[in-house]
């Protein structure tokens, strides 16, 4: 049943994650424009786990998280928890500027970068594949 779930999870997962990828890449030039050049890709990991320019994208990454968990769930009631999932990640990425700082900052980001559009594209076919 995990293998089936990880099968169906998977394509979903690596849509979320390219969109997180743009979004941080995004978030990323904003940030230098701000601050100056980030030397290195180690230095900017530090800084998105740690700045609070970055504390926004946190409910993307535990989202992240909770499709690699349930990826690998064994229990009965997996297939409940992968439609709750879900849900989840499509109230999560859905842009509004009327909604909660997330989505705001989302939709602005949507706004402004063809690259996090084409991914949110890519992301939305396969969260809804994954429904069936």
């Amino acid at each position: 049943m995990a293998t089936d779930l990880a099968a169906r999870l998977n394509p979903m997962r690596d849509a979320v994650l390219g969109l997180h990828r743009e979004l941080l890449a995004a978030e990323r030039i904003a940030w230098e424009a701000m601050h100056g050049r980030v030397p290195g890709n180690a230095e900017f990991l530090q800084l998105a786990i740690n700045d609070p320019w970055f504390l926004w994208l946190r409910p993307m990454t535990v989202l992240i998280a909770a499709i690699d968990e349930a990826a690998t769930e064994h229990s009965p009631e997996a297939e409940a928890r992968v439609s709750t999932l879900i849900a989840a990640a499509r109230e999560l990425l859905r842009p509004s500027d009327l909604g909660t700082d997330f989505q705001q900052r989302y939709f602005e980001f949507m706004q402004r970068s063809p690259d996090v559009a084409v991914a949110h594209g890519v992301m939305m076919r396969e969260l809804f594949s994954a429904t069936r």
